[in-house]
Parts: structure tokens; C-alpha cells; sequence
């Protein structure tokens, strides 16, 4: 989610490779931004995401926002610490967030 900044677009880096297509949309009432971003073929888009994260949280965004973190982002350590009290056998979403697939998270 990015603060209210009247809807401007979170700039690219400037090293950043030229998208094919930029869609965003939201939803009505909240301070949730999707944005879609499109490129050619070849493209390293792993890379790409990770300058998009570090730009939305250079403007006190968060990426991800709305439905977690998955395995593909690390979360906060209060949000780390908070479901391994939750689920200290790590048996309901292993890997989420940076933390291990292990059992016990690998303790």
C-alpha cells in the first residue's frame, strides 16, 4: 500500500528496463494500489520486482500489501515472530515471509 500521494505512479529506477505496460488500479475506499507491470520477453523480472519493492518502500509503502507475504518476500520480524508463536510446528504455512519450510522452522 502506498501513503496517499494523490495517485502519482512510483517512479522506475533509472537502470530500470522499459515495461511493455503499466496497469494500476485499487480499491474504492483504501489505500491498496495494484499495479501490473508488463515486460518483453528476456526481461529479468525478479530484478525488475525487487527495484519496483525498494521504490514503493523509499515512499513508506509496503510491498506486498494486500494478501501477504508469500515466499517470496521477507516479512517484518514482528510479523516473522508473531506467526511462529502462532504456529510453532510451522505447519501452516512453511517457507511464508523468509522463514524456513522446515519443521519447527528448522530448530
Amino acid at each position: 500500500s502506498l501513503p496517499k500521494n494523490g495517485g502519482v505512479a512510483p517512479t522506475l529506477l533509472p537502470h530500470a528496463a522499459t515495461p511493455l505496460k503499466r496497469m494500476r488500479y485499487s480499491h474504492l475506499g483504501c489505500n491498496v494500489v495494484h499495479e501490473d507491470i508488463a515486460y518483453a520477453l528476456g526481461v529479468d523480472t525478479h530484478k525488475e520486482k525487487m527495484g519496483f519493492k525498494q521504490t514503493v518502500e523509499e515512499l513508506g509503502g509496503k510491498l506486498p500489501a494486500e494478501h501477504g507475504h508469500g515466499t517470496e518476500y521477507h516479512a517484518p520480524l514482528s510479523a516473522q515472530t508473531r506467526w511462529m508463536t502462532m504456529d510453532p510446528e510451522n505447519l501452516l504455512n512453511p517457507g511464508i515471509g523468509g522463514l524456513s519450510a522446515l519443521p519447527r522452522y528448522g530448530k
